[in-house]
């Protein structure tokens, strides 16, 4: 059997895998077989794909946040990756239903149809992204001395990507009752509100009361910052003048009124 040269790092080899990088003999010129079965076999890998990932996030998340902390790498998808791929569906799937939304509508009135929906959607949906580095500051401060910041940030990567998820996953519903959709939000909020204080609670709770009123005061400064990013993305400077509300103070106790 002649030596083989690895076209990954381009070390000899005898075998079916490369000493050096670990790549596949077999792996040649891509085509477009070989793709597609890259894109299945991340997803469904019985050991580290993205529906094991899903399924272990809702059934036992303690074991996937703490497994990927100390080491288990190979066996959850890349936190990084899932929020990006999770991220992107839930973006395309909204427009899809601010869509449908504008169509039944307008249906109803054919003299056109405002949809303020839309516009905040539009304006605020890379919200995530500025979130984040809030929540991530807020736990690290209360919690640095038991988690570093590279967990905390994999923590809020996957719980995020999480509730991507079960938005993506009840999108059908959307399309069915649309003209109940500011109620549906409203069960979307209050889900992930509960999710994330459960979460909170399994991964930097100590199963005392002192934790769990630090992570439910922790939880409502999220839903604070959350508001205030929103309003920010929709009016600026100008949020407090725009939401009649003066002050931060004022702002809060509104935000506690809805």
């Amino acid at each position: 059997m002649h030596p083989i040269l690895c076209k990954n790092c381009e070390h000899t080899f005898d075998g079916n895998f490369c000493s050096n990088c670990g790549q596949k003999s077999t792996v040649g010129e891509l085509k477009m077989h070989d793709f597609l079965h890259e894109l299945w076999h991340s997803v469904t890998h019985t050991d580290s794909g993205i529906l094991k990932l899903i399924k272990d996030l809702v059934l036992r998340p303690k074991s996937v946040y703490s497994g990927y902390f100390y080491g288990k790498r190979k066996t959850y998808f890349s936190p990084v990756t899932f929020f990006l791929i999770a991220a992107t569906l839930l973006l395309l799937i909204g427009d899809k239903i601010y869509d449908y939304e504008d169509y039944v509508r307008l249906a109803d009135n054919p003299n056109g149809y405002n949809e303020m929906g839309r516009y905040v959607f539009d304006m605020t949906k890379f919200k995530t992204l500025i979130l984040l580095p809030f929540q991530v500051l807020l736990i690290w401060i209360f919690y640095h001395k038991r988690f570093n910041l590279a967990k905390i940030i994999v923590f809020f990567l996957y719980f995020h990507g999480l509730i991507f998820v079960i938005q993506i996953l009840i999108a059908p519903v959307y399309f069915i009752f649309i003209l109940h959709k500011e109620l549906l939000d409203s069960i979307v909020a209050i889900t992930t509100f509960i999710v994330l204080f459960w979460h909170l609670n399994l991964v930097f709770g100590q199963k005392n009361w002192k934790t769990y009123l630090l992570n439910f005061i922790l939880l409502n400064a999220f839903h604070i910052i959350n508001y205030l990013i929103i309003f920010y993305l929709l009016y600026g400077a100008t949020l407090f003048e725009q939401t009649k509300t003066n002050t931060i103070f004022g702002f809060i106790r509104e935000l506690y009124k809805l």
